[in-house]
């Protein structure tokens, strides 16, 4: 019979292990042979997701003794059904199979992460960071991109995100210039905060908080900021530095999907998030590149943290102790900006004193 599939039939008054059928669809209908002969209109169907792994697929219909349903046989009954279902049922079948993607991949990752932790914990010769890098590695990008979202949301809730206006202009502007071509889909906002920071959550978010843009000389010092951050989330060093502070097993949460309660306190965490001599060096290094890629002046990324290191002791730089500005690592940029080709660099159109007047308030403490 063209088109036709075999499948099991579940109703109450059936077995608890079903009767096989012999099914097929004949316009938008869905006619059913067997011990048991069905004919069903397809706009009465509901596509639902079964099985531990939850990958089986059900059709189901109410009736008024109660629900029946069928599920393919296998999968070629599975790829059958999918091919000759009507145009009613397109849309709930394809949600039903990017879940069962999802659920694959997400079995899949946490499959190998126990593997490897066992095998760790059996006195391989793994090291502890070379886990957080492999597991980081695995965590799908629109996974992370939802952890990255999740945190920024929890922010929203203290009243203090700002996502509009000539700050938060500047802030996209500079960064849409310095992300071109990349995986993530960035996010920019403002902080109303005084102290002197920035950070990047996982997935392509960065904030600034008021007090970095009032305190850096030109827009160029803050494309400096910007290029160090982005690359923390280009190198997936904002989401290692979450693993390695919130624990491995943590990961198992975010690859199923639950980030909510991850989102929360890494939300208050986020900001003094610390990074490694080792990943700082890398952040710096790769955004120098990226400055000279989008044609943005490199020297704004030395002597903006020269300048913060200089006025520490006076000021809220919450910057400097998640990114430690020590006069080694100042100096190591200094000479690798000096050994950068000779080029003229396109000033950056913003007008810095209106930004800076937009986020400025009585009280706030500028070098």
């Amino acid at each position: 019979m063209n088109g036709s599939f075999a499948a099991t039939l579940y109703s109450r008054e059936l077995p608890a292990t079903g009767q096989p059928v012999t099914a097929r669809f004949v316009g938008n209908r869905l006619q059913i042979e067997g011990e048991t002969d069905l004919d069903i209109a397809a706009d009465r169907i509901s596509v639902d997701t079964g099985g531990f792994d939850h990958d089986r697929l059900y059709l189901g219909w109410d009736t008024p003794t109660g629900k029946m349903s069928i599920t393919p046989a296998d999968a070629a009954a599975r790829a059958t059904l999918l091919g000759t279902a009507p145009a009613a049922l397109e849309a709930a079948l394809r949600r039903h199979v990017r879940g069962t993607q999802r659920s694959r991949t997400k079995w899949i990752v946490l499959g190998s992460i126990a593997a490897t932790i066992v095998l760790l914990l059996g006195g391989l010769w793994w090291s502890y960071g070379a886990l957080v890098d492999w597991a980081a590695a695995h965590v799908p990008v629109d996974v992370e991109a939802k952890l990255g979202e999740a945190t920024v949301a929890e922010l929203k809730k203290s009243g203090k995100l700002i996502d509009e206006g000539p700050a938060v202009d500047a802030v996209r502007k500079i960064g849409e210039q310095l992300t071109q071509g990349s995986r993530y889909q960035y996010h920019w906002a403002v902080l109303d905060e005084p102290s002197i920071n920035a950070f990047a959550a996982p997935g392509g978010q960065v904030v600034v908080h008021r007090g970095l843009i009032a305190a850096a000389k030109t827009p160029e010092e803050l494309a400096g900021v910007l290029a160090h951050e982005v690359q923390h989330i280009e190198q997936r060093h904002t989401l290692k530095s979450m693993i390695n502070g919130l624990g491995v097993a943590t990961l198992a949460t975010v690859v199923l999907g639950d980030v909510s309660a991850m989102a929360g306190v890494l939300a208050y965490q986020i900001g003094s998030l610390s990074y490694s001599r080792d990943l700082e060096t890398e952040a710096d290094r790769l955004g120098l590149q990226a400055l000279v890629r989008a044609d943005i002046a490199p020297a704004g990324m030395a002597s903006f943290f020269r300048t913060l290191e200089k006025e520490a002791p006076q000021m809220p730089i919450e910057l400097l102790s998640s990114h430690p500005a020590t006069d080694a690592r100042i100096d190591a940029l200094e000479a690798a900006i000096a050994k950068l080709p000779k080029q003229d660099y396109t000033p950056l159109a913003i007008d810095w004193a209106a930004v800076q007047a937009s986020v400025a308030k009585d009280g706030d403490v500028v070098p």
